[in-house]
């Protein structure tokens, strides 16, 4: 496709379609995720693209067969009908226990044998050339939580104008980790590599397009098209997509291209979230009232205790109580 001597490619990621909706939403998730896509494709035929490039989680349910046929072949008729080819990047949710190994019997490998959409990880690129100017793609797939640097550092500039990175990583402008459990790569750090454009995805957040050096080199870095949790950042972020082009004069310009969705009261469980808030404050006032009784009342006995805690509800009273029960039950047997 493309148009003139320019290279045109349009990024997602982790759409994470699933057969059931997230506890935070009362739409049709299924047909919402498709919808999402199906504008992709529509940005990418305005666009004139030469292709579409995923950044992984296009499913969400790793156990394949938790992924009926019917929401597959939907998949797979979605994609065959877009105006350009797609290229896939392999994220944590898209195979069994986020491992590369199950590939093949996973709903994502479905679609690569049926060449709906084209592997993109590892030795499995994408070139793109006009008129002098090429685009090599690579993809570096989720591979654990703790990262093989090595994936990163042996991806060199060869005989293309521009080199870009997809990579289903977590990465931020602080880097670091999430939780003590998983790397963040710093941007920074990505910085002196060959690479002149980062395609994130795995972080859901959106956290912008940065440019980290002089030479015009690019973090793309806008989250997930997906909204499936209620926290404040799911609820009011509105997902996109982002076309990017490549040219000898202009180098790359890159433009984020917010998606049409619905309201956040049409589409989440808002009175849910109210529900869990509450039960998380109930539990929190629990502990509290509980940490309070034990130092002040010494002779009275735990079980004691938790009956006589004041402004909690019932349920919590009933379930404490029927823990201490069934521990003291263990322990004297």
């Amino acid at each position: 496709m493309g148009a003139g001597n320019v290279i045109t490619l349009v990024w997602r990621t982790d759409a994470h379609l699933a057969d059931q909706a997230p506890q935070s939403r009362k739409d049709d998730w299924r047909e919402t995720v498709l919808g999402k896509l199906r504008q992709v494709g529509g940005i990418a035929q305005a666009a004139k693209a030469d292709a579409v490039l995923d950044g992984g989680d296009l499913f969400h349910v790793k156990t394949p067969s938790r992924n009926t046929h019917e929401t597959v072949g939907l998949m797979a008729d979605l994609h065959a009908g877009y105006p350009c080819p797609t290229y896939g990047c392999v994220g944590n949710h898209d195979v069994k226990y986020g491992d590369l190994r199950f590939l093949d019997e996973s709903p994502l490998g479905t679609l690569f044998k049926a060449g709906v959409i084209h592997r993109l990880y590892d030795q499995h690129e994408a070139w793109f050339e006009r008129d002098g100017v090429s685009v090599r793609v690579v993809g570096i797939p989720y591979h654990g939580s703790q990262y093989d640097q090595n994936r990163l550092s042996r991806i060199v500039r060869g005989k293309e104008t521009y080199l870009v990175v997809v990579a289903h990583l977590l990465a931020s402008p602080l880097g670091g980790s999430l939780f003590e459990k998983e790397d963040i790569l710093r941007y920074a750090d990505l910085a002196n590599h060959d690479a002149d454009v980062w395609l994130f995805g795995h972080y859901h957040k959106d956290q912008g397009i940065q440019r980290i050096s002089a030479k015009g080199k690019f973090v793309v870095n806008v989250g997930s098209l997906s909204r499936g949790a209620l926290s404040e950042d799911d609820v009011k972020r509105t997902p996109q997509a982002v076309i990017l082009r490549f040219t000898a004069r202009h180098g790359v310009q890159v433009e984020p291209v917010p998606l049409t969705v619905e309201p956040p009261d049409q589409v989440f469980d808002l009175e849910g979230r109210v529900r869990q808030e509450s039960r998380q404050l109930s539990v929190e006032q629990f502990v509290d009232n509980l940490r309070a009784a034990l130092v002040e009342t010494e002779k009275a006995t735990l079980l004691e205790d938790v009956q006589k805690l004041p402004n909690i509800p019932d349920r919590v009273r009933e379930r404490a109580i029927l823990y201490l029960e069934e521990t003291a039950e263990a322990t004297d047997g």
